[in-house]
């Protein structure tokens, strides 16, 4: 097994962890990037099944796979339902500035 298959079957792993995998979108979400964003919910999605999130979202897999690829534009009501299919919601909070 080469080294970018044992990566991936490790992150696969370790988003199987509820608080992990929080922690991994969350840490995309602070970086600001959406393709960033997309990488990390791929990621997530491809390690708990997209067969069952399509089933959950009525989003078929070929457009989930679709959206969360580089050259994918999800819509926010797409990206909300296959968060809602996680589990998982969206807070908004305010930024923490530093005193001036």
């Amino acid at each position: 097994m080469n080294t970018k298959n044992k990566f991936k079957d490790s992150l696969n792993k370790q988003l199987q962890n509820h608080e992990f995998l929080c922690e991994y979108l969350n840490s995309a979400i602070e970086e600001n990037d959406l393709e960033y964003l997309k990488i990390a919910l791929g990621d997530v999605a491809k390690a708990l099944g997209i067969a069952d999130i399509a089933a959950k979202t009525d989003i078929s897999r070929q457009s989930i796979y679709q959206m969360l690829s580089t050259e994918g534009n999800p819509s926010v009501k797409s990206l909300f339902q296959i968060l809602k299919s996680l589990g998982l919601t969206v807070r908004i909070e305010p930024e923490h500035r530093k005193a001036s």
